[in-house]
């Protein structure tokens, strides 16, 4: 187990208000098989309310498959997967997805695109809110195509957010960023996370990204969870450093090791 604090935050929440709004979620000796093919074998999960779950592994090590049985995309050929003790496919508003791409409606505008995420119809107060939240407060007229990509990026985190979801559930959502906007949504996404104490689960090939943002960092590899290394942040310690180089060191070993 390991002890640092890897960004800097601007707020300090006690983590029983942070925790309490977030979903819990649970799999039970979950398996998916393709064909024949199996790619997930007998997993258990348990992600506690409010936690940050970044989830990593080897390309093809079903990391993605995993993350489609958390957000009830898919169903597992045998075990359960639940949020909140209910199936992941009844979810409902409790659960929203960031995707790889943002996804916008091109026609529609920035506060119209995260006007979608509000299931009760449009609320121009909670789609201010929300685009002041993610640092755009200034763009709900304009059209996607007038911003770049992190900024399309954080109208998808705004959509997402907008409805006050329990649990977040983010498939690579940073991977096609520059280095530089990729960093300032890592410092978004973990000081939204902070404020308002939803559960995070997020898929990623970066390793230093899962460590930057996570509770818990999982490796995933042949069927099931190979190692799970818990980050706890209490000192000041920056991008760099040594301790944070060691977590790394220790998760990419189990990943080359898988």
């Amino acid at each position: 187990m390991q002890a640092v604090n890897l960004l800097p935050r601007d707020i300090d929440v006690p983590p029983m208000l942070r925790h309490g709004e977030g979903a819990a979620v649970k799999l039970s000796h979950v398996s998916r098989s393709f064909d024949g093919n199996r790619v997930l074998s007998g997993l258990d999960l348990t992600v506690r309310p409010g936690e940050f779950l970044s989830i990593v592994g080897k390309s093809g090590c079903g990391k993605s498959t995993l993350l489609r049985l958390i957000a009830g995309l898919d169903k597992p050929t045998s075990g359960t997967v639940t949020v909140d003790g209910k199936p992941a496919t009844q979810a409902g508003d409790r659960l929203r997805i960031m995707f790889q791409e943002p996804r916008l409606l091109p026609w529609a505008s920035v506060a119209e695109n995260v006007a979608v995420g509000l299931r009760g119809g449009p609320d121009p107060t909670s789609v201010a809110d929300a685009l002041a939240a993610v640092q755009l407060p200034d763009k709900a007229d304009f059209w996607p195509a007038q911003l770049s990509g992190g900024q399309r990026q954080r109208v998808a985190l705004a959509r997402a957010l907008v409805s006050h979801p329990g649990l977040l559930v983010l498939d690579e959502p940073l991977g096609a960023l520059d280095a530089l906007t990729r960093l300032t949504m890592q410092n978004l996404i973990r000081d939204m996370h902070a404020k308002a104490g939803f559960t995070a689960i997020l898929v990623t090939h970066d390793v230093a990204e899962a460590v930057a943002l996570s509770d818990r960092v999982i490796v995933l590899g042949q069927g099931g969870i190979l190692s799970e290394t818990q980050i706890l942040r209490v000192g000041p310690t920056t991008r760099g450093s040594a301790e944070l180089a060691a977590i790394e060191a220790e998760i990419l070993d189990a990943i080359f090791a898988a």
